[in-house]
C-alpha cells in the first residue's frame, strides 16, 4: 500500500511539474532574448539587424557557406536594375577576415595599389569583423563614380591604412590566354561565369591559329578559382574527354533528382557551340597540366578531380579547398530577401568526393612568391618532357 502512495504521489509531482514547464514555442523565445538585450544591454540595439544576424546563423548552422540576405543585399547583388559598380577585387574569407584574392588588372584597385593578400578591416567605418561576406560584397558595390573608404591592413603590418577608391564599372576578362615557348598554350579560368565555355572556345581557337594548328601541351591554370556555375565546369572538362564519358554524379535529399552528367554538348548546355568545339577536337588528346591551390574550389574541383581520375592531366600545385555541394539561391515571399544553401552534392564517376582535404596534386608545389612561379615552371618542364 505504501508502495502504491509512494508511486501515485510521484505520479502527481511529475503532472504538475510538466503543467509548469513551458510550451517552446520559436517566436516567444526569440522575442523574449530581443527584450531583454533591448532592456539591459550596454551596447545600442537594431533590432532588424538582431533579425537578420538571427537569419544567417540559422542559414550557416546547416552550411557554413550559406547565407540569408537582408532586402539590401539582395537588391544589390541580384535585383538591381541599376548600374551597379565595383573596384575590381576577389575576395576570400578565413576564419571571418576578409582578404583579397587578385586584383582586376586596370581597375579602380590596381590604381589604389591594393595587392593580394591585403585583409579589408574596415569599408566606410565599418568594422568587417561585423559584416558577413555577402554584405562585404554589397558594401563594396553602388553606383559608379562613387567613392568608398577602406582600411587596408598589408600582410605582416600591425597597423591598417586608409585608401579610398573610386567605385567603376569593372570589365573582368575572365579568361586570360598566351603561348610559351614550345607551343605550348597557357589559359587561366579566373571565375565559371555563365559565358565562360564559350570565352574559353575563342580563346583556344585563336592561340590555335596563331599557331599555325600546332599545339604541343596545353597549361590550365585555375589557381585562386572560387568556382561559379557548375555547368560551366562541366563543360570545361568535356573540353579534354571523349564524347559520352560519365563526368560527375550529383544527387540532393530528393532520390529522384539523382543525375549523371556525361561528355555530351546538351548535358552541359554547350549545343550551341557545337562546331566550334568539334573545331577543337584536337584537346580530348592534348597533353593537359592543370595548376590548382588552396582557393580552387567548386567548379574548379570538378575540373581537376575528374581529368586526373581519367588520367587525362597532371595536377600541379597545392590540394584544393575541398567543396563537393551546389548552392540554390531561394528569393522569400514574406519580405524582398533570400537564402542561399548547399542543395545538392557532387562525385566524380568513381564515387569520389573532394570535401574535406581537396584535390591532392600528382605533383605537390607551393608558389613561395609573385616573381618566382614554381608551379608554372614544374608545369612548363613536365610538358617539355613529353
Amino acid at each position: 500500500m505504501r508502495r502504491f502512495f509512494f508511486v501515485l504521489a510521484f505520479t502527481l509531482l511529475s503532472m504538475l511539474d510538466a503543467a509548469n514547464t513551458p510550451v517552446y514555442d520559436p517566436a516567444t523565445l526569440y522575442q523574449e532574448v530581443v527584450q531583454k538585450i533591448k532592456d539591459e544591454s550596454i551596447n545600442p540595439v537594431d533590432e532588424k539587424r538582431l533579425m537578420n544576424r538571427c537569419l544567417d546563423g540559422m542559414v550557416n548552422s546547416v552550411d557554413q557557406n550559406g547565407r540569408y540576405l537582408n532586402e539590401e543585399e539582395y537588391e544589390t547583388l541580384y535585383l538591381s536594375s541599376k548600374a551597379v559598380a565595383g573596384v575590381g577585387l576577389f575576395l576570400a574569407e578565413k576564419h571571418n577576415h576578409i582578404f583579397v584574392k587578385s586584383v582586376v588588372d586596370h581597375s579602380p584597385a590596381q590604381k589604389a595599389n591594393l595587392q593580394k593578400d591585403d585583409e579589408i578591416v574596415q569599408i566606410d567605418g565599418i568594422l568587417v569583423r561585423d559584416l558577413n561576406f555577402e554584405e562585404v560584397v554589397a558594401a563594396l558595390r553602388g553606383s559608379p563614380n562613387t567613392k568608398v573608404k577602406l582600411g587596408i591592413l598589408k600582410p605582416n603590418s600591425f597597423k591598417s591604412i586608409e585608401v579610398q577608391v573610386m567605385r567603376k564599372v569593372v570589365a573582368i576578362d575572365y579568361i586570360t590566354s598566351l603561348m610559351f615557348e614550345g607551343d605550348i598554350a597557357y589559359v587561366k579560368v579566373s571565375s565559371f561565369a555563365q559565358n565562360a565555355l564559350l570565352e574559353m572556345l575563342d580563346d583556344i581557337q585563336y592561340l590555335y591559329n596563331l599557331q599555325h594548328n600546332k599545339l604541343n601541351g596545353m597549361i590550365l591554370d585555375l589557381r585562386d578559382n572560387p568556382g561559379g556555375y557548375f555547368i560551366s565546369g562541366i563543360a570545361l572538362t568535356s573540353l579534354f574527354l571523349e564524347k559520352d564519358k560519365p563526368i560527375i554524379n550529383v544527387k540532393s535529399r530528393h532520390k529522384e533528382e539523382k543525375k549523371q552528367y556525361i561528355n555530351t554538348p546538351q548535358d552541359y548546355d554547350g549545343i550551341e557551340y557545337a562546331e566550334k568545339i568539334e573545331a577543337l577536337s584536337f584537346l580530348k588528346t592534348i597533353p593537359l597540366v592543370i595548376l590548382v591551390n588552396n582557393d580552387s574550389s567548386g567548379s574548379s574541383e570538378i575540373v581537376a578531380s575528374v581529368l586526373q581520375e581519367y588520367n587525362r592531366a597532371t595536377i600541379i600545385g597545392t590540394p584544393t579547398f575541398g567543396k563537393d555541394t551546389f548552392a540554390t539561391l531561394f528569393p522569400l515571399s514574406t519580405t524582398s530577401s533570400a537564402v542561399k544553401f548547399a542543395t545538392a552534392r557532387w562525385s566524380t564517376p568513381k564515387g569520389k568526393s573532394v570535401w574535406p582535404n581537396g584535390v591532392t596534386p600528382n605533383i605537390e608545389v607551393m608558389q613561395e612568391s609573385e616573381e618566382d612561379d614554381k608551379p608554372l615552371s614544374e608545369a612548363l618542364r613536365v610538358l617539355k618532357k613529353e
